[in-house]
C-alpha cells in the first residue's frame, strides 16, 4: 500500500548549532511503501505529489520537487543546482538522521523531527 507522508526534516546539532534548529527545515512530501523506505513506483507515477520547500530563516523559502538523481532523491526547482537528500536505504523514521548535500557541495545534517 502506498502512503504519501509529510515528512518534516530540521536541521541537527552542529558547530554553529549545538542544540540544532527548527527555523531551518525542509518539509518533504513522498510516498513511503511498508518498509517505511521511499516507494519509487507510486513516485514515478505521480511525481507532481512529490513536492519540497526548504524553510531557511535567513533566505527566502524555496519550493521545487523530489526526483531521482544519480541513485539518491534530489530537489530540483526552476532549473537550479540540485539538493540532494542521502536517506541511505534506511527506513524513514522518527529522530533518524538524514544529510542533504548543498548545491556548493557543504553537507547539513538534519533529523525527522514528524511525519504524517
Amino acid at each position: 500500500m502506498n502512503r504519501w507522508k509529510d515528512i518534516r526534516l530540521e536541521l541537527a546539532q552542529s558547530p554553529d548549532f549545538p542544540t540544532g534548529s527548527v527555523s531551518r527545515a525542509y518539509l518533504i512530501r513522498v510516498p513511503l511503501d511498508d518498509k517505511d523506505l521511499v516507494d519509487e513506483g507510486a513516485l514515478l507515477k505521480s511525481p507532481s505529489l512529490a513536492t519540497v520547500r526548504r524553510h531557511w530563516s535567513t533566505d527566502p523559502d524555496e519550493i521545487g520537487v523530489i526526483h531521482k538523481a544519480d541513485g539518491a532523491w534530489a530537489m530540483s526547482r526552476n532549473g537550479t543546482p540540485a539538493r540532494t537528500f542521502r536517506f541511505d536505504g534506511r527506513p524513514i523514521r522518527l529522530g533518524q538522521k538524514v544529510s542533504v548535500v548543498e548545491p556548493n557541495g557543504a553537507v547539513l545534517n538534519l533529523r525527522i523531527a514528524s511525519i504524517r
